[in-house]
């Protein structure tokens, strides 16, 4: 069988990558397993389109998927999806939905022991939680996990302020300790709801945010970028009107949602970035030489300042960034007037 022409190629280069074209046959998917994931997206397909929330709080629950939490939590977001704070008398662990809104589980808190959360689940099947000591009594946690769920709003549905939770908390534990979960008391304490005199102030909208980024990986309140107000990003192009400079040089910026790193054919370290500003995602190549230089910014800085060339998708359904440069991004000083940071 004659190797098929080469548009002026040398036959050995012709038989060297038809070779690797043929030999693909040996580890390619058969037919029934191409069809299968064929069934399967489109399924999917169909349920993010007529089932959005459920659908979302499916892919969370499960865990799965080839990106980091953060970014279904932005494309629920994107799809106008509002996410609930974490209830304690609907802990999970499944990502929950009410009213085409989804609920975050209180059992998914970092800091969580597997015991302490196995008694959350199974108490809550005996009957709600109806305060904050009756959920001590119950699960008997140790404090810095009553601590942290304090911190994630789940007892907020009983009207305590977070200060007064805080306080109650130090409260139990002083009186009761790690006492068996269930064990309970004879006679209720008194002036258990009682702050002290110099009680803590309350946290403020900012620091909520962060004590949800940091127990849940991720802002649940608010859209996550919020966190990062102090960015100038209207000086740059956002990632919705990339399309608009295909073959161009642009300036964008975005929060780096995930990184992955591979090595060239020449064994040299590259990186794949996918961003996200406010109005959506772009996925960003930073190949080998430009890695070299600008790869240590892509760990220093949570939010990225990129240079690159916007490059069309085969399909022309969307595009991608060949990165130029990365650097830290311009931010909004006290006057209003974009600049970087000292």
């Amino acid at each position: 069988m004659p190797w098929p022409p080469g548009r002026g190629q040398e036959d050995a280069k012709i038989k060297e990558v038809w070779e690797l074209v043929t030999g693909f046959s040996g580890y390619a998917f058969c037919k029934a397993h191409s069809t299968a994931y064929g069934v399967e997206e489109y399924q999917a397909a169909w349920l993010k389109r007529y089932y959005p929330a459920e659908f979302m709080a499916g892919v969370l629950t499960n865990g799965k998927g080839f990106y980091d939490p953060l970014v279904y939590i932005l494309e629920c977001h994107r799809l106008g999806i509002k996410l609930l704070p974490a209830s304690i008398n609907q802990p999970g662990p499944a990502f929950g939905v009410e009213n085409g809104a989804i609920r975050l589980p209180a059992v998914r808190t970092k800091g969580l022991t597997t015991k302490t959360i196995d008694r959350i689940v199974e108490e809550r099947r005996h009957g709600p939680f109806k305060s904050l000591a009756d959920f001590h009594c119950r699960t008997a946690p140790q404090t810095d996990e009553l601590e942290n769920l304090i911190r994630v709003g789940a007892f907020d549905e009983f009207g305590g302020t977070r200060t007064a939770q805080f306080w109650e908390c130090q409260q139990l534990h002083r009186l009761f300790g790690q006492t068996a979960a269930g064990q309970g008391w004879l006679l209720p304490p008194e002036n258990l709801n009682r702050l002290p005199q110099t009680a803590l102030r309350e946290p403020t909208r900012r620091e909520r945010l962060e004590a949800e980024a940091e127990l849940f990986g991720f802002a649940v309140s608010a859209h996550p970028l919020e966190l990062f107000d102090d960015i100038a990003w209207d000086t740059y192009c956002p990632v919705s009107r990339l399309g608009d400079h295909v073959g161009e040089k642009i300036v964008t910026c975005g929060l780096v949602v995930e990184q992955r790193t591979h090595h060239q054919i020449t064994g040299e370290p590259m990186t794949f970035l996918t961003l996200a500003d406010w109005t959506g995602m772009a996925e960003t190549e930073l190949f080998a030489q430009t890695y070299k230089s600008y790869g240590l910014a892509t760990v220093r800085y949570p939010v990225l300042e990129i240079e690159a060339t916007v490059e069309s998708f085969e399909n022309g359904r969307g595009s991608s960034l060949r990165a130029l440069r990365a650097g830290r991004p311009r931010v909004t000083f006290a006057g209003g007037n974009p600049g970087l940071p000292n």
